[in-house]
């Protein structure tokens, strides 16, 4: 064997351990929320589960948005990151610091009407500046060609979660308030890990990383604020056309997949950054991004079979009584999250490239998309013919994202329409 090809095969079988590193790194996180939600359905009564869901709603907005600001310009700026760590680090703890204040303001106007939200709010917010660095360590792991970091905080979360949670079951406590203290201060433990793993004596308090970064964070918040809002405003209207228990079926049928939601987004993130090392390498780009597609769309194929022959009785004990609204959805999520596997390495294979306004523009006409689906789909057959709706819109954005894709890496004067560095 040649030198080049020699060193080739090595990169290759590199890029492979850590990608199944990460992988098992973000079926364990997956697994986690599972889990976390089922411990909540059985530990607390119906009511405070339903408020549960609302606090975890705001954790995944807070998260999300410190991604959009730091986490995802990291990967995409792996080697500026790596050289300025303590400002990405120290920027992260201002805006943790910053969004845990919001969350605060929300939970103690909530306690005027809904005590039991609000108090729940009140632990999130203390939890949500470390929860935020918990986050950040997975993304810096990533960045940096290091998994087996990210591995340890998510593993180390999963494992305090669970000897808190065993404390609360042993002493009957059954507050939304003592739950989320057990959930998310034990995450918020874990982030503690990201001080010793990068160095806090580095660590300088300023937001010199946004700035840096801003011509990506503002457009990556609009990607986010977008696809979420599709994803509410598609709950919502199926459950105003279609009822409240179809909305519950739709509930736990997304349940059913958010480990692969997970492994999904990871395997986005961690591509990104691989892809951000190659950058004009084209050839390698398509090579990278087949082979992660491959990855992922095998892994929501076998979701989706485990889902369709998933055994009734294992179904009510993991969902009860939203089982039997549950079970005719599965098939159409199911096909979502193999369209969502299709699309991986075109998604990362574009944010590699520093391709942020093809991003956002797919993101934002996605958004549109699905929503309108979704709504046509609840008129014409409820819960389960807005699921088969999006499942095509989804199949459409598929054929998108992989033509835009193709087209950039088609040529190199393609990258210069692209933002190719910070602001």
């Amino acid at each position: 064997m040649s030198p080049g090809k020699h060193s080739a095969s090595r990169i290759k079988q590199t890029a492979g351990r850590r990608l199944s590193v990460i992988t098992v790194d973000q079926a364990i996180a997956g697994a986690s929320n599972v889990l976390i939600a089922v411990l909540a359905a059985r530990l607390l009564g119906v009511a405070a589960f339903g408020l549960f869901g609302i606090v975890f709603l705001v954790y995944v907005m807070v998260q999300g948005v410190a991604r959009a600001l730091v986490c995802d310009p990291v990967l995409v700026h792996p080697l500026e990151a790596q050289q300025r760590r303590g400002d990405v680090i120290g920027t992260s703890c201002l805006l943790g610091l910053g969004l845990g204040l919001a969350v605060l303001v929300v939970g103690l106007a909530i306690r005027t009407w809904i005590p039991e939200l609000g108090g729940a709010l009140i632990v999130l917010a203390v939890c949500v500046p470390l929860l935020v660095l918990q986050d950040l360590g997975r993304y810096l792991g990533f960045a940096y060609q290091q998994p087996s970091s990210a591995l340890t905080l998510d593993v180390v979360w999963l494992v305090l979660q669970f000897g808190a949670v065993a404390v609360l079951a042993a002493t009957d406590t059954r507050t939304l308030a003592w739950f989320i203290a057990a959930w998310a201060g034990s995450g918020a433990a874990a982030g503690l890990l990201l001080f010793t793993q990068y160095r806090a004596g580095e660590v300088r308090f300023n937001l010199s990383w946004l700035r840096y970064t801003w011509a990506f964070s503002w457009r990556y918040l609009i990607s986010y604020t977008s696809t979420q809002g599709a994803a509410l405003g598609a709950s919502s209207g199926v459950g105003a056309i279609s009822g409240a228990r179809q909305l519950g079926g739709l509930q736990g049928a997304l349940l059913l997949v958010r480990p692969y939601i997970t492994i999904q987004v990871a395997a986005v993130a961690a591509s990104v950054s691989e892809m951000a090392r190659l950058n004009t390498d084209h050839q390698r780009l398509r090579r990278h991004a087949t082979r992660i597609t491959a990855l992922t769309s095998g892994i929501a194929v076998l979701n989706t079979i485990v889902l369709v022959v998933l055994p009734d009785r294992l179904g009510r004990l993991v969902l009860g009584a939203a089982w039997e609204a549950t079970q005719p959805l599965l098939l159409p999520t199911g096909v979502q999250i193999i369209f969502l596997g299709l699309i991986t390495g075109a998604r990362a294979g574009l944010l590699g490239m520093r391709a942020i306004k093809q991003v956002v523009a797919i993101d934002v006409a996605g958004t549109v998309v699905i929503l309108v689906a979704a709504i046509a789909g609840a008129v014409v057959d409820g819960a389960k013919g807005a699921l088969w709706a999006v499942a095509a819109g989804q199949g459409l954005l598929t054929v998108v994202w992989w033509w835009t894709f193709r087209t950039s890496t088609s040529s190199p004067n393609r990258l210069s329409t692209n933002v190719a560095s910070p602001a």
